[in-house]
């Protein structure tokens, strides 16, 4: 039995101190938009449309981590990720993503009206969302129909519908991020800064993957390694003629959480982003969408870059 143990304790030892040869970190960097990417029509005192600049017009940003970011034209007219094989008429080849993250989300936004319209980051409160969308002409309105006008009134319907007793389970307004005790602008997930608008990212526990054949490089410190590429949807709003809230190509309306919300006077899905957005980026990139012309190579898992999206697309 002596010998069994000393056995035992040497196997956890050695398996302990085995290096399986993987570069998994943390990767974190920072987006900039150009001030025009959160341009959008708002209302105005006269109850005319005129363009004006909000957080709240900004869209999902989406982060792919690519082999290779192909140049303008050669796949679409910006810049985007290389595609394998196609095997399908019509189809998109897939671009093979190592991974990626998202700045701002698809939220369940409580009301049917508003499914696919609401992107987590840009709104400081419940007030401020209804705020938003009644003068960007795109009114939160209730099941019944009747326009919501009172944030508590959301903010108890996300409750009920979720089963869940405070704002940030709901996820979709701001938290005291910078610990002001104060939630306002400056704890979004864009911030204005100069003549553009600043977001920080992580791309959580993501493995590095480099040319195995090249053995004069330290993985994870100097090996040529993935690109970092993105973009941002604009959407547009229904009831102005243009802008940048709502109708998001990148969302998913037959999925979310919670799946299938069933009432006497409600049956939706939470709408969620769709799946192969990084996989088949152009099949969800429409007119005035916005892609970085830059990418990044990411060849030292510490940098932690500034991925600047100002290539705005038109088609």
């Amino acid at each position: 039995m002596r010998y069994f143990l000393c056995i035992t304790a040497l196997i956890a030892t050695a398996g302990c101190t085995y290096d399986e040869g993987l570069v998994i970190n943390n990767l974190r960097g920072t987006v900039r938009l150009p001030a025009a990417a959160a341009e959008g029509e708002m209302r105005n005192a006269n109850g005319d449309f005129e363009v004006v600049e909000d957080v709240g017009f900004i869209g999902p940003v989406y982060l792919g981590l690519y082999s290779e970011i192909a140049p303008p034209l050669s796949i679409e007219t910006y810049p985007h990720p290389a595609r394998g094989p196609q095997f399908e008429a019509g189809v998109p080849a897939d671009s093979y993503p190592y991974g990626g993250t998202s700045i701002g989300d698809f939220r369940f936004s409580c009301f049917t009206s508003m499914v696919c319209e609401v992107v987590s980051g840009r709104f400081t409160d419940f007030d401020d969302l209804i705020d938003f969308y009644e003068m960007a002409g795109d009114p939160v309105v209730d099941e019944s129909g009747a326009p919501v006008t009172d944030g508590e009134y959301m903010r108890q319907t996300c409750y009920e519908l979720l089963d869940v007793q405070n704002d940030r389970e709901v996820r979709l307004t701001a938290e005291d991020r910078n610990n002001d005790d104060t939630i306002d602008e400056m704890d979004l997930d864009f911030i204005r800064d100069g003549d553009s608008y600043v977001a920080e990212f992580t791309i959580w526990q993501q493995e590095q993957f480099w040319d195995q054949d090249n053995e004069d490089c330290e993985p994870g410190i100097d090996c040529p390694s993935f690109w970092l590429w993105g973009f941002m949807d604009t959407g547009d709003v229904e009831g102005a003629g243009g802008g940048s809230a709502g109708d998001y190509t990148t969302c998913n309306f037959g999925e979310g959480s919670p799946s299938g919300v069933n009432q006497y006077d409600a049956n939706f899905n939470g709408g969620a982003p769709f799946r192969d957005i990084l996989t088949r980026p152009s099949e969800r990139i429409t007119s005035g969408d916005y892609v970085t012309d830059k990418p990044f190579q990411w060849n030292n898992v510490f940098d932690q870059p500034e991925l600047v999206i100002d290539f705005e697309v038109k088609n």
